[in-house]
């Protein structure tokens, strides 16, 4: 709708007398009330009786102005020889404010409609790889449910989302974290709603049964980390498969990953000039960058490379061991001889990075072809970090290492034990042992007994005492 505010001012700015602009301007809001009420030809009558005009009697016409937020001054000028075909000019532009109007209240503000409007703004704001997470979710938890993705966000209440979260849960079994993944989707969208002023109040909650979740307990240690022997057998495998094509460095970051504990976008986006001495610089990664110009269709761009990590705490310095420098170095070597080179990267092929399906392939051929479970390049992460772990470093270390914000998605999701039952069955009956009760007891023997602290009286109740 137009600015009445600045059409007012740009007709004070022309000079017209005062009392003119008010009665002009009240005639244009006298407009809208006929529009939720009378029909077009009364409408016109109405305005016939109350339009405001001059006559030019040097040119001989007559004029008035309609506003116009494309001009300067908010207003354009329009001027007929009779006055008729002016009244006509005149009420034919109201009557097609009206339609619009009529076009807008008419328009589908569903939560379905307002929720692809605000994927488009998103898309501006977040990579693609995120736009096409999101899809996901909603084409696996929200279409299905037509009658609600139809309301109008305008009649939306709290009652709709509860029963449609509850239902959620009752289709799907859902962790704590998946579930609130999938509110996310409806609460930015309302929110959009509520920026864009389409709907004044926001009417988001989540109220559900949150018995209905599916435990968040952890998976087994052997599903989710190479227990020793795996380790080893892997590496070995690694070696083979590197032997048959000596020219594909795709098992050395494999292999790598198990001295980093690296994401697989980050090792993959490595260059030889993050390498400081004994130490390397983890801050960019590798992403897939997908179409989103038809949202319900999503295709992959390519691979390429940006300068940060997932998170803040992403970025990072990573001591070398030994065996990191030398694989590193065989890389190298290897880039050299075959002529891999792109820019500054450290692992490539055919000019440009190696993309995550190259290690995806080489880990899954490997566990399959040694016979042990197929386990992926997070599952190295999660052995790195329990590595570190088992062997004494501090939690709040490993954390750093991983590239983490806080210990506890640390401790919660990628710590492990990685020996196997033997092992731990071994410790657990060491750990248990008389001999060693006994071997503690003796060290008690040394510990330095304080002498109790005598609590101090307290002076008022003594006082009251010695009354």
């Amino acid at each position: 709708m137009y600015d009445l505010e600045k059409f007012e001012k740009s007709l004070v700015e022309e000079g017209i007398a005062e009392g003119t602009i008010h009665t002009y301007i009240c005639h244009i809001k006298e407009y809208f009330d006929w529009l939720l009420g009378s029909g077009e030809v009364e409408f016109k009558r109405l305005y016939r009786q109350n339009i405001l005009e001059w006559h030019n009697e040097k040119e001989d016409v007559w004029y008035s102005y309609l506003p116009d937020d494309s001009k300067s001054n908010k207003r354009k000028k329009i001027k007929r020889k009779r006055k008729r075909d002016l009244e006509d000019v005149i009420c034919d532009f109201y009557s097609s404010m009206q339609s619009e109007h009529e076009d807008m209240e008419k328009k589908d503000y569903s939560i379905k409609s307002m929720f692809y409007e605000f994927m488009k703004h998103k898309s501006n704001e977040v990579g693609s790889g995120t736009i096409k997470r999101m899809m996901a979710d909603w084409s696996r938890f929200y279409e299905p449910d037509q009658e609600f993705i139809a309301i109008s966000v305008q009649n939306l209440t709290k009652i709709n989302i509860d029963d449609f979260f509850n239902a959620i849960l009752g289709k799907h079994n859902l962790k704590k974290k998946a579930f609130y993944n999938m509110c996310g989707i409806l609460k930015q969208t309302l929110e959009y709603a509520v920026d864009a002023e389409y709907i004044e109040k926001n009417p988001y909650r989540v109220k559900i049964n949150r018995k209905k979740f599916v435990s968040g307990s952890k998976k087994p240690s052997e599903k989710e980390v190479f227990q020793a022997d795996e380790k080893e057998r892997l590496l070995d495998e690694m070696e083979r498969r590197l032997k048959n094509n000596p020219s594909n460095t795709a098992p050395l970051a494999v292999m790598l990953d198990f001295e980093l504990g690296t994401r697989k976008g980050e090792i993959l986006a490595i260059c030889k000039s993050d390498i400081v001495g004994n130490r390397i610089h983890i801050h960019r990664q590798l992403v897939e960058e997908f179409d989103t110009s038809d949202l319900n269709q999503m295709k992959s761009k390519g691979f390429h490379v940006v300068d940060y990590t997932k998170s803040e705490d992403g970025d990072r310095w990573l001591p070398l061991t030994e065996k990191a420098q030398k694989l590193i170095k065989r890389v190298e070597m290897i880039n050299e001889e075959y002529g891999h080179k792109y820019e500054d990267f450290l692992f490539v092929r055919d000019g440009r990075c190696l993309t995550p399906d190259a290690v995806d392939t080489q880990i899954k051929r490997g566990c399959e072809y040694i016979g042990i479970p197929v386990k992926t390049m997070h599952k190295i992460r999660k052995t790195y970090a329990s590595t570190l772990l088992h062997n004494g470093v501090n939690l709040s270390i490993v954390k750093d290492m991983l590239g983490h914000a806080d210990e506890s998605t640390t401790l919660k999701h990628y710590i492990y034990n990685i020996e196997d039952s033997t092992e731990t069955d071994n410790k657990v009956l060491n750990a248990l042992d008389p001999q060693n009760d006994a071997k503690s007891d003796q060290s008690d023997q040394n510990i330095i007994p304080f002498a109790k602290i005598k609590r101090a009286e307290n002076p008022v109740k003594s006082t009251l005492s010695a009354l």
